[in-house]
């Protein structure tokens, strides 16, 4: 049956790849763009800031100023999480997706212009918008792809996102880099060479399919038929048994709920909750701090910009080669056991990445930096076999219909606001305390946390209904509390 493939059609794969290159490659491009390139951002904002207010900050200063700058962009995104249940259900998820990237395409216009009017602000405010447009777009990307997808090769549908995600980070590695755009005068190429990408992925996706899960639900039963057969590739049988189950979950959710109200309906108030803490199990890890200051911290292990700037290269592109592996093991580990070792690994790494750091600021020795490296590799894929890829779309899993975008703006939203409090904390603390510390305070605790809550909350979600996966929850292990008598 077509609907038991393990691998997607190649419509459906068509549509995937469209609507991941639009949506979490560029995301995984902004997420990098500034690190390699900080100097040549760090010398126009010096500029732009003597030029306006005849402000000169010292480099500390301006390394502060700079780390605000950087979270803006998840600041942004804060707000567009709080919008993506109105724009899903308003608009559709396809139009949703397709709005958003026309507003992605005219702000990163606006970045390109504001070098050469050399204004800050101006880069400043179209940043924040981007982080607007990139919240409501992984939001309503997880949300389209894993409702159009077959539940037998959803997750591997799904992983696109995750994939797509790191692959925009390898090349955004490289188009920052100082000997290709990421000088002072070349910067703005690479947010023309971002909105030229974008246009081109946005014309085909106007001829898709919205998902048949919302067309069912808001009614349309001739599009959702046709909906389901470009997407799961069956025939008329088979569309019939897809959409008498999309029909059942229907009437039995006549009506979707809010933010707030999610969090009133026990199913999917846990759902909502567990996906959030993947959530943050995904920021908590220190992959945030390595897209945006890898390099930073390179140069900081004794490395000069060049050597810096490759070896942050390499690390994207482990990071690539770890997410298309996990993309073939998903469905054959599922997500939970996947979850639990990647984040025990993680726990390891980030303790060795501690001791280097840590090590290098007593000791010095040059040959600590390429250790760090390989530390941070091996972080990486743990990180891409892990949180990185499943916290786009096990929260869309977890909940029904009717709660699914609500869900869903929740899981990006906590995304958003804890890479926005990291980002602007990261800088100062590490000025203030030390790489190292900084490093150990962020990314152990939270992730020992988020370890102990998957390990007793999330039940394993693939090939699986919201009902199927409620009937799970029954054999999770219990945490055992005793009264004294």
């Amino acid at each position: 049956m077509a609907s038991q493939r393990t691998f997607p059609g190649a419509k459906l794969t068509f549509v995937a790849l469209l609507v991941s290159i639009g949506g979490a490659f560029n995301f995984g491009y902004q997420l990098v763009i500034t690190n390699p390139s900080q100097d040549a951002f760090l010398r126009f904002l010096n500029g732009s800031l003597v030029a306006h207010y005849g402000a000169d900050l010292s480099t500390v200063e301006l390394e502060n100023v700079w780390s605000v700058i950087v979270a803006i962009l998840f600041v942004g995104a804060i707000f567009g999480s709080l919008h993506i249940r109105f724009v899903a259900e308003r608009f559709g998820r396809l139009k949703g997706l397709i709005g958003s990237f026309v507003l992605s395409t005219l702000f990163l216009v606006l970045s390109l212009i504001s070098y050469f009017v050399d204004s800050i602000e101006l880069y400043t405010v179209s940043r924040a918008v981007l982080g607007y447009t990139y919240g409501l777009i992984i939001g309503l990307s997880g949300l389209y792809l894993a409702e159009s997808s077959p539940k037998s090769c959803r997750g591997f549908v799904s992983m696109a996102t995750g994939v797509s995600v790191q692959l925009g980070t390898v090349v955004g590695s490289v188009i920052a880099m100082p000997n290709v755009f990421g000088t002072e005068h070349l910067w703005w190429c690479i947010y023309a060479a971002e909105a030229l990408g974008l246009v081109v992925v946005s014309i085909p996706l106007v001829f898709a399919h919205d998902s048949p899960s919302y067309l069912c639900h808001k009614g349309e039963e001739d599009a959702a038929r046709r909906a389901v057969k470009f997407f799961h590739a069956c025939g008329p049988d088979e569309v019939d048994e897809v959409l008498r189950e999309m029909k059942e979950h229907v009437n039995e959710e006549e009506k979707t709920v809010g933010m707030l109200e999610v969090l009133e309906d026990k199913v999917a108030r846990r759902g909502t909750l567990v996906g959030s803490v993947i959530t943050l199990a995904m920021a908590f890890s220190g992959m945030p701090v390595v897209d945006a200051f890898a390099v930073d911290i390179l140069l900081n292990c004794g490395m000069d910009i060049n050597a810096a700037s490759y070896g942050n290269l390499l690390l994207t592109i482990v990071s690539v080669v770890a997410i298309v592996g996990s993309s073939f093991v998903v469905e054959r580990f599922g997500r939970r056991s996947l979850l639990l070792g990647s984040i025990v690994a993680i726990i390891l790494t980030n303790v060795a990445v501690f001791a280097l750091m840590l090590a290098f600021d007593l000791l010095q020795y040059p040959w600590i930096g390429f250790t760090l490296i390989a530390a941070i590799a091996l972080f990486i894929m743990f990180f891409a076999t892990g949180p990185g890829p499943l916290c786009y779309f096990v929260t869309a899993e977890l909940v029904g219909q009717r709660a699914r975008s609500a869900a869903q703006s929740w899981n990006t939203l906590i995304q958003m606001i804890s890479r926005a409090i990291i980002l602007a904390a990261y800088l100062p603390m590490k000025n203030a305390i030390g790489g190292s510390f900084a490093y150990l305070i962020l990314f152990v605790a939270p992730m020992i946390f988020a370890e102990l809550v998957i390990y007793f909350y999330l039940p394993e979600t693939k090939n699986r209904n919201v009902k199927q996966i409620q009937e799970a929850i029954k054999d999770l292990p219990r945490i055992q509390c005793r009264s004294r008598r």
